[in-house]
């Protein structure tokens, strides 16, 4: 039903300058960013993290399409540790248009199915825990909790 096919360069540039805002609002929304730093610390954690943009080894950006209509139906940033055998899911998105559809869950499958044939093992990803749609998506899809980090504010 998904098909991953590597992002282009015009792609990733679009992909890039969102998913920096989009990951500084909930980095702040968690309270790990302050706002007025925000989109300056999630810049530079993605420069650490993709220092050669789409040529950034062991890291690996598609764009998701439907396969019958060919639809884009979102985007997913992975980096596999071949030593681990696994992969972790930096970022995965569905266009908002799209979610609901069962394509998160669709993308999900596709991912097992090209860990498998890297012969990698183990999936593994971080979820903000106030993103409650998609820690029900992965808890559905068999991922399992393995940390639990909490606060209070005061």
């Amino acid at each position: 039903m998904i098909r991953l096919r590597p992002m282009t360069e015009t792609e990733y540039r679009e992909w890039v300058k969102d998913s920096i805002k989009e990951y500084a609002e909930e980095k702040t929304k968690a309270g790990n960013f302050k706002e007025e730093t925000s989109l300056l610390q999630a810049e530079e954690e993605f420069n650490t993290l993709l220092p050669d943009g789409l040529q950034t080894i062991n890291h690996h950006l598609f764009t998701l399409y439907h396969e019958e209509n060919k639809d884009k139906v979102g985007t997913l940033w992975v980096h596999v540790k071949e030593e681990q055998k696994e992969i972790f899911i930096y970022d995965i998105k569905v266009l908002e248009s799209k979610r609901g559809l069962g394509y998160g869950k669709a993308a999900l499958l596709a991912l097992d199915s090209y860990a498998r044939k890297m012969g990698l093992s183990k999936i593994s990803l971080h979820v903000f825990g106030h993103n409650k749609i998609a820690r029900s998506l992965y808890q559905n899809s068999g991922y399992e909790v393995t940390n639990v980090l909490m606060s209070k504010l005061l």
